[in-house]
């Protein structure tokens, strides 16, 4: 072979080598600064107001379901099968609110430890297909040391994360869940309780801030006189938006695993 074809040949092979490298180098460093947010919707389990808007959405959230209400399980189906995924929105008592808002199976503060472990445990059997759960409302409950440890430690013997919705400045859940090693993250932003579009639109473009400065963000919204077809809305007008900025969605135990 002529001496000159040979180095083109191999200055050729060198080439490609330094391309292959350099693109490699590119994806671990695009990788390195990606930012993620995980949605959490919750209140899914009584065909409310939305339910259909959040399910055609085109990203990945989590879907909270209400254990034993008319259409759990079916939601939950509905959410595996459009490639979300579901966790337990486990009713837990407030300092405030009416007892009709628990739903029909909730933790109480007048129950004893193995009581309330019992009805979280029922309430995780009844929906075969979820990988976590979160608080619905649950200030009372979240601020109680004995409860949370009990539960968790349910929790982390079905291999289940944990979401602290955070709806007491006090509460002392995701502190319990990191000592038990239960993989756990709590919310940031609540998008919703309302149905002004502007101000959920803000909320998200707040949750883009958090998740471009930390790394990461947890939003939660509803459907249902919560927020429903409004938030599904304003989450449809703003996600490209947040994606552009390198912004990744993705569930709750997608996030666990790049965050660990």
């Amino acid at each position: 072979m002529n001496k000159k074809i040979y180095y083109i040949i191999i200055e050729i092979i060198l080439a490609f080598i330094l391309a292959a490298l350099l693109f490699r180098l590119a994806m671990v460093r695009a990788a390195e600064n990606k930012k993620y947010i995980a949605i959490i919707i919750d209140d899914f389990g009584n065909d409310s107001k939305g339910t259909e808007e959040m399910l055609e959405l085109p990203i990945k959230f989590t879907g909270a379901v209400m254990p034993f209400m008319p259409n759990s399980v079916q939601e939950q189906d509905r959410l595996i099968k459009t490639g979300r995924e579901a966790i337990l929105h486990q009713p837990m008592e407030a300092h405030t609110g009416k007892r009709s808002w628990l739903g029909p199976v909730p933790i109480l503060s007048q129950m004893s430890t193995d009581e309330a472990v019992n009805v979280f445990t029922k309430n995780a059997d009844s929906l075969d297909k979820i990988k976590g759960f979160n608080n619905h409302m649950g200030s009372a409950i979240t601020e109680d040391k004995e409860k949370m440890r009990a539960i968790l430690t349910a929790a982390k013997e079905r291999d289940m994360f944990f979401v602290d919705s955070v709806t007491t400045a006090n509460s002392a859940a995701q502190d319990i869940a990191k000592e038990l090693a239960v993989p756990t993250v709590k919310r940031d932003v609540f998008l919703d309780s309302t149905q002004d579009i502007s101000k959920i639109t803000e909320n998200m473009r707040k949750t883009g801030d958090i998740a471009l400065k930390k790394g990461y963000a947890v939003a939660i919204g509803h459907v249902g006189a919560e927020g429903g077809v409004v938030t599904a809305k304003a989450i449809m007008n703003t996600y490209e938006e947040l994606e552009n900025k390198g912004i990744e969605f993705v569930t709750v135990s997608e996030l666990l695993k790049k965050v660990e």
